[in-house]
C-alpha cells in the first residue's frame, strides 16, 4: 500500500515502528498512526541513506527494504469498520500466513482533510486535523510506545531483585516481590497501565485470554496469549504452566514476534515457533 504524508492508521503506525527498528529513526517515532512531517522526515532519511527515490511517500520499494515483505503489516481499517463480534474457537487461533498477504498495493485510509487541488503542476501538500487519540482506538497502541521503551530490563542473578520488575509486579494483585516470579502479565499489565489503559490485575497469563475484547485477525500491538505444552519451566517464557502473554509485533507462515517482559528473562523482542507454540487468544482493550 502505497502511503505519504497525511495518511493515517494501522499501516502507519507498522511504518513507524519498522522506521525505529529496521530504519533506525533517531529519535524513535511516537507509534501514534498518523504520517506527519517527523514521520515524512524519518522517511526520506532512510530512503536516502539506501539508494531509494527520496520522494517521502512509500511504496513496494520503501516497503520491502524496511522489511515489510517479512513482516505481517496490519491492514488499513477505517475507524468507521465494525469490530468482528465472532466468538474465538476453543482451539488455537490460526493466523494467516505472509505467504498470503501481499505487499500494499493500494492507497491507505484517506487524510482527515485533504488540500484542494492546486492548479499549479505541483499539488498542494495535504493537510490532517490533529490526533484527539484516547488509548486503544483503532489507530494507536501507546501503550507500545512504553514497552519499547523498557527493552533490555532482565532479572538479577542472586538473592537481588530488580527493582523495575518488582514495579511490573506492583500493576497486579499479587505483587510479587521477587524478579524470579513469573512476571509476562505483570509486565503487560504495567505497560497498559502506564498508558492510561484498565489491564485485568491478574499476575496470570492465560487470564489475558478473555480480558477486553477480542480479535480474528493479528493487528500490531494486540496482547497475544500463547501457550506451550509444559514441559518444566520454559526458558523462552519463563513459565511453567505453558502459558504466556506479550505484544503482537509481526508473525511469518513459521513464527509469531512478540515483545514481551520475562522473554528470557528480559524485556525483549522474541520470535517463538508456531510448531511448538499455540495462539490462544488475540486481544484488545475494550468491551467484549
Amino acid at each position: 500500500m502505497e502511503i505519504d504524508r497525511g495518511c493515517r492508521g494501522q499501516q502507519v503506525q507498522m511504518l513507524q515502528h519498522l522506521l525505529n527498528t529496521s530504519g533506525r529513526a533517531r529519535p524513535p517515532l511516537d507509534l501514534d498512526g498518523v504520517f506527519g512531517l517527523r514521520t515524512e522526515q524519518a522517511v526520506r532519511d532512510y530512503q536516502g541513506r539506501n539508494s531509494l527515490a527520496v520522494d517521502g511517500v512509500v511504496g513496494r520499494n520503501t516497503w520491502t527494504a524496511l522489511g515489510a515483505d517479512r513482516t505481517a503489516a496490519p491492514a488499513a481499517r477505517s475507524p468507521a469498520s465494525p469490530v468482528s463480534t465472532r466468538a474465538l474457537p476453543t482451539r488455537a487461533v490460526p493466523i494467516p500466513s505472509i505467504r498470503q498477504m501481499p505487499l500494499p498495493t493500494g492507497r491507505a485510509i484517506q487524510p482527515a482533510v485533504a488540500a484542494a487541488p492546486a492548479p499549479a503542476p505541483v499539488p498542494a501538500p495535504r493537510r490532517t486535523a490533529p490526533l484527539e487519540q484516547p488509548p486503544g482506538t483503532d489507530i494507536g497502541a501507546p501503550w507500545m510506545r512504553i514497552a519499547i521503551a523498557e527493552k533490555g530490563v532482565s532479572e538479577i542473578r542472586g538473592s537481588q531483585h530488580n527493582r523495575r520488575i518488582i514495579e511490573y509486579h506492583a500493576a497486579t494483585g499479587l505483587a510479587a516481590k521477587e524478579d524470579e516470579v513469573a512476571w509476562c502479565a505483570s509486565f503487560v499489565n504495567w505497560c497498559l497501565r502506564e498508558a492510561g489503559v484498565r489491564g485485568n490485575n491478574s499476575a496470570r497469563a492465560r487470564d489475558f485470554g478473555s480480558w477486553g475484547r477480542k480479535l480474528d485477525t493479528a493487528r500490531y500491538g494486540c496482547i497475544v496469549h500463547l501457550h506451550r505444552a509444559p514441559r518444566g519451566v520454559d526458558a523462552s517464557t519463563g513459565s511453567s504452566s505453558g502459558n504466556h502473554v506479550a505484544f503482537f509485533i509481526s508473525q511469518t507462515a513459521t513464527h509469531i514476534t512478540l515483545l514481551g517482559g520475562n522473554q528470557g528473562n528480559r524485556v525483549r523482542e522474541s520470535s517463538y515457533p508456531l510448531s511448538q507454540y499455540r495462539v490462544m487468544a488475540m486481544r484488545w482493550p475494550g468491551d467484549r
